[in-house]
């Protein structure tokens, strides 16, 4: 019989979720010296990204993943960052769409004209061009991204990404006041198993019931080889 209890304790071993590794601070993630204010309500969750940013292409379908998974006490947003000069307009590109009403496959739809089609975006028009598809006219989208809303989007933004001290992408935020970075995890999918810890902990610090990581408990599947990053 013990040939078969050994083999049971290795199943329960493998069994074991991702969940249950042990993540460091300043090793895995770091404190944000300012950290910003968050409801007590939900743990809030930022993916700092650019379009530009291969690594971002990579992780975004990683990422969607993960967002139609989490619980409902977790309020996630993504923060676009322009890490090189000329890349605002991409950052004023995402807060138009938004203001728009546009949704995921607007978001996606940039990504996959920069990366999967690979055409040269020279311009804010070419940009407005790509919403086309999505039914806003091009005159709309250049006269909506210039309006107040979108202005003070753009305000907020650099604001966070002082506070936050993002210099690479992908990044995320936890709360306001943790921040993890691909190059520390051997994956996207461990940086997020180390996000689905610290949204647990913040869950839990706040009274609320139940934890990301147990909501995709068993969801494996595959992804790009390793976590690769874009930086100044």
């Amino acid at each position: 019989m013990k040939p078969i209890a050994a083999l049971a304790g290795l199943f329960a071993l493998i069994a074991l979720p991702v969940a249950a590794q042990n993540f460091e601070e300043g090793r895995h993630y770091q404190r944000i010296g300012t950290p910003a204010a968050t409801p007590d309500d939900r743990v809030q969750v930022i993916e700092a990204f650019a379009y530009p940013c291969p690594a971002c292409r990579a992780f975004h379908p990683i990422i969607a993943r993960w967002e139609s998974n989490v619980p409902e006490h977790v309020e996630f947003s993504r923060l676009p960052i322009a890490l090189q000069r000329g890349w605002d307009l991409f950052a004023r590109a995402y807060y138009t769409a938004k203001v728009l009403g546009l949704g995921e496959d607007a978001h996606e739809a940039v990504f996959k004209v920069l990366h999967d089609e690979r055409r040269a975006i020279r311009n804010f028009e070419d940009i407005a061009a790509i919403y086309a598809d999505f039914g806003v006219e091009t005159s709309t989208f250049i006269n909506t991204s210039q309006s107040f809303a979108v202005e003070s989007h753009m305000g907020r933004n650099r604001t966070d990404v002082a506070r936050f001290g993002i210099r690479q992408t992908p990044t995320m935020v936890v709360q306001g006041k943790w921040l993890l970075s691909p190059g520390n995890f051997e994956s996207y999918q461990q940086m997020l198993d180390a996000v689905d810890y610290l949204v647990a902990r913040e869950a839990e610090a706040l009274g609320l019931n139940g934890s990301a990581a147990e909501a995709r408990q068993g969801d494996s599947e595959p992804e790009p080889e390793t976590a690769g990053t874009a930086s100044e």
